[in-house]
């Protein structure tokens, strides 16, 4: 009896030997065609792109008569696909995406219907962080060409490496986020200064301007803070640059250039769009809104000292405000990653590109309306007669915030850091950061579970609204009846503006502005319900451990299943060292140093570089083709 359970077992793992060679083989063939079809591309682009239509065509006839065969499938499909091709070569600078009648078949696709469909890629692109994002919001636009994407292999890569390169040597791409984005910060920051000029030229404002002045040079602290946490690796001349961005306020320009342009820095510790959102909240929580404020505080004082170019100032400062948020929001949406990751979560802005575009500017003007009701509102209580009244009402707003979040058992923000001293005090210090930004910038990004939740993010809309007429009450001011006119007429807009966006939108995605799911409960729901490897990792092993202790079973099981398939293939997304030990097979377990074994997660020290990794320490993992490797 035990003989034959030996030989079922033996010839079980036979077979899943046997199943696992035939997918590594199927793999290895898929990735052969990926990389051929991507240096057919780059040749296309590198060496016989030119600024003529006549030029490209020739050039693109020639490679497929050189790749006929992997060109085959494609040309039966969409014989116009050359045509397609050369116009979206010549990448001429459109703002309209051009229509083709859906009930059309690629296959009758004429001349007319080909440089409609070819030229409006740039219109894509424009309005897009990345290759990738582009591709995806052409072929959505266009589902006739599904067919190719769907059917050919190689040819979705094929695409976003002709997107990047076109990005790479175009301005068009960047031309949106650097002309608005970067125009609107530096000017923030210009206008930021003028009106601390003068604040010192009137005795009284003394006080007023070191305050303005010290929040405008946290901001660069902080933005050099992140500047040498991530490029400290590098070399001086490198460090020194950043700097150099930083101080001089050219840090808003370099990254959305960085982020329209798709940037890749295989040495960063951060992707261009983080490292970009990171000195995004940094402009917002420590110049943007309280400088906002503070400016509307001396105005409602002293109207004929602050001046009339203050209102020029506070203006700019909301205008910033909302346009930072809405670009937050709106790249991290439409970002292919996060839709393919968390694909109930983002997606709620639609692929068609004059929808995108109606988005954003309504995103934009809506967080823009909240952050100046939202900042007035503070101001008027400062304003008050009452003393500290402003502090008592934001105190109590964050009080009730994190003690919901207590209740709930949800006060630990979602990265993974568990070396860091003090997990509590730093959780609760990222909540109240979160906090303080929806509320004066109305982030729609910051609805994620992972941070104020659905419910949470609308409750904290609706009561900024109000909050201004409630401050209104206890205000003395003589301007009082133009405050109400002012107040009443920004709600009315934005209300208006809520309204048309969510008539804008993909309401399937309705629930998650009201959603009351803590960070736990996604989590587990986002492993659960996943079926690609790469989703159910990234939503284990990127975020806190204890966020799936209650699936830590089926997580371990998960793992013990398909960790000789990652450590064969070694796809770009695992990495060993993010498995915790519980989660680990014993036998891997023991064979990476056992009990020794030191954790992924480092002190907060060894991050910014203030204490070194001790050789010690270094950690001893198993190599995919057998024995071990040492990580430092």
């Amino acid at each position: 009896m035990n003989d034959n359970k030996s030989i079922c077992d033996g010839s079980e793992m036979e077979f899943k030997e046997y199943e696992d060679n035939v997918n590594l083989s199927i793999s290895n063939l898929r990735g052969l065609k990926v990389n051929r079809w991507q240096a057919v591309a780059e040749e296309l682009c590198q060496q016989k792109r030119s600024g003529y239509h006549g030029s490209n065509m020739i050039a693109l006839r020639k490679i497929i008569e050189e790749n006929v065969e992997m060109f085959s499938p494609i040309l039966e499909q969409c014989p116009g696909i050359a045509s397609i091709l050369c116009y979206i070569l010549d990448n001429k600078l459109t703002f309209v995406a051009k229509e083709v009648d859906w009930t059309s078949k690629v296959t009758e696709w004429g001349d007319e219907e080909c440089k409609r469909v070819g030229h409006s890629f740039a219109t894509f692109m424009l309005g897009s962080a990345t290759g990738e994002h582009a591709v995806d919001a052409w072929r959505s636009h266009y589902v006739q060409l599904n067919i190719l994407f769907e059917e050919v292999e190689g040819f979705e890569e094929f695409m976003v490496v002709i997107a990047n390169n076109l990005m790479r040597g175009s301005i068009y791409g960047a031309v949106s986020r650097v002309s608005v984005g970067a125009v609107l910060s530096i000017t923030d920051a210009a206008t930021d200064i003028y009106v601390i000029a003068t604040y010192y030229e009137d005795e009284e404002l003394y006080g007023q301007a070191n305050a303005f002045l010290a929040m405008l040079a946290l901001n660069i602290f902080l933005q050099l803070v992140t500047v040498w946490a991530l490029y400290k690796k590098k070399s001086w001349s490198v460090i020194g640059k950043e700097v150099l961005i930083t101080i001089l306020f050219l840090r808003p320009a370099v990254d959305a250039y960085r982020v329209s342009t798709n940037h890749g820095d295989e040495e960063a510790h951060m992707d261009p769009l983080a490292e970009m959102v990171v000195n995004k909240g940094c402009e917002l929580g420590c110049e943007s809104i309280p400088g906002c404020i503070l400016q509307l505080y001396v105005w409602l004082l002293a109207p004929e000292k602050a001046g009339t170019f203050a209102l020029v100032s506070i203006g700019i400062s909301c205008l910033t405000t909302g346009f930072t948020s809405a670009m937050i929001a709106f790249d991290y949406d439409i970002d292919v990653p996060h839709r393919m990751s968390q694909p109930k979560f983002y997606g709620y802005i639609p692929n068609e590109n004059g929808l995108r575009g109606r988005c954003f500017v309504l995103m934009t003007w809506m967080c823009a309306l909240h952050s100046l009701s939202r900042s007035l509102g503070c101001a008027l209580l400062a304003a008050s007669d009452t003393d500290n009244l402003v502090f008592i009402f934001v105190g109590v707003e964050i009080g009730a915030f994190i003690l919901f979040k207590i209740l709930r058992r949800d006060l630990h923000y979602w990265p993974r850091l568990p070396g860091v001293v003090g997990p509590v005090v730093l959780s609760i210090l990222q909540r109240i950061v979160v906090k303080i930004i929806v509320d004066f910038s109305g982030c729609l990004h910051h609805r994620h579970p992972y941070e104020l939740g659905g419910l949470g993010f609308t409750l904290s809309i609706v009561w900024a609204q109000i909050l201004p007429f409630v401050a209104l009450q206890f205000s003395d001011s003589g301007m009082k009846g133009e405050i109400k006119v002012l107040l009443v007429v920004s709600f009315m807009l934005w209300l208006s503006l809520t309204i048309v966006f969510f008539c804008t939108i993909d309401l399937s995605y309705l629930n998650t502005f009201f959603g009351t799911k803590t960070a736990p409960q996604y989590t587990c729901e986002l492993f659960m319900t996943s079926k690609d490897d790469h989703q159910k990792f990234r939503a284990v092993f990127k975020n806190r451990t204890e966020y799936t202790k209650s699936i830590h079973e089926e997580v371990k099981e998960w793992v013990a299943i398909n960790l000789s398939k990652w450590r064969r293939e070694e796809p770009d997304w695992f990495n060993i060292e993010r498995i915790p030990d519980e989660l680990l097979p014993n036998d891997v377990f023991e064979a990476v140093g056992g009990a020794k074994r030191r954790r992924s997660s480092v002190s907060l020290r060894e991050i910014v570089g203030l204490q070194e990794i001790d050789e010690n320490e270094r950690r001893v993992h198993p190599h995919p083709e057998g024995g071990v490797r040492l990580v430092g």
